[in-house]
């Protein structure tokens, strides 16, 4: 199967939304863009400090198309000049995307 295609029938394993509170503490919000909204987060074993990119689902195809779009290309590039992408958590209504801060 080609990269990041999906065949129909595939049963979609998700995240609940305490996998990621579990993991993180998301702090506030430092930037509100058209598709997504930019948190500070801290993962709680390390103390680290990450950016959280949330996606909502419910704003439509446009977004989720935006979001899984994001999520191939970051995973494709590595560079030091780019920032990398940590984690990604997708549940029901939401993609997040953890990435350097």
């Amino acid at each position: 199967m080609p990269f990041g295609c999906v065949t129909l029938g595939d049963k979609k394993d998700y995240n609940q939304p305490s996998e990621v509170t579990d993991r993180y503490d998301l702090g506030q919000v430092i930037k509100t863009e058209e598709f997504c909204e930019i948190f500070r987060a801290k993962e709680k074993s390390t103390g680290k400090l990450y950016t959280c990119k949330k996606f909502l689902k419910r704003d439509g195809r446009k977004v989720r198309k935006a979001a899984k779009n994001e999520i191939i290309i970051l995973k494709m590039v590595k560079h030091p000049n780019i920032l990398q992408l940590v984690d990604v958590y997708v549940t029901r209504k939401e993609y997040f995307l953890f990435l350097e801060l």
